[in-house]
């Protein structure tokens, strides 16, 4: 009992530190780093979008599900009129992945580029920086 007491203790403590200091948590906008905005003007941030499904649900097992990843990829044309540019697109038949490197000024963008393969598909989408921005982001 006294264990459940002290814990509940510490979380109210934490609680009450972090809405104390929350309001210091983000930077001010002339605080930020340079480069490391999505979005930033002029500038596109490259994502690298990595999709996996399983062996009953491969798109090579049905006409249906081939014909999703069809129009999936089908897409890709309505996508670069909203701004995303595929860099790279390649699959691992074997082990049912996609991988897809593309360019965006709009994350939501390249959230409705993927759309289609939400009800049967599982993925992530990271942004990521060339190791020359990288380089650059860690000499300083």
């Amino acid at each position: 009992m006294r264990q459940n007491v002290t814990m509940l203790f510490n979380a109210c403590v934490l609680f009450a530190t972090m809405t104390l200091i929350s309001s210091n948590v983000y930077a001010n906008e002339n605080e930020k780093e340079s480069g490391w905005n999505i979005g930033v003007a002029g500038k596109k941030t490259i994502y690298v979008a990595h999709w996996t499904h399983t062996p009953e649900n491969c798109p090579g097992r049905s006409d249906e599900r081939a014909m999703m990843l069809s129009n999936f990829w089908e897409g890709r044309k309505i996508a670069e009129k909203n701004g995303v540019t595929i860099l790279g697109a390649y699959a691992t038949v074997t082990e049912h992945d996609f991988f897809i490197i593309l360019e965006a000024n709009n994350y939501n963008a390249v959230v409705e580029f993927f759309r289609p393969l939400l009800p049967s598909q599982t993925g992530k989408i990271v942004p990521v920086l060339t190791m020359e921005e990288c380089l650059q982001v860690v000499s300083q």
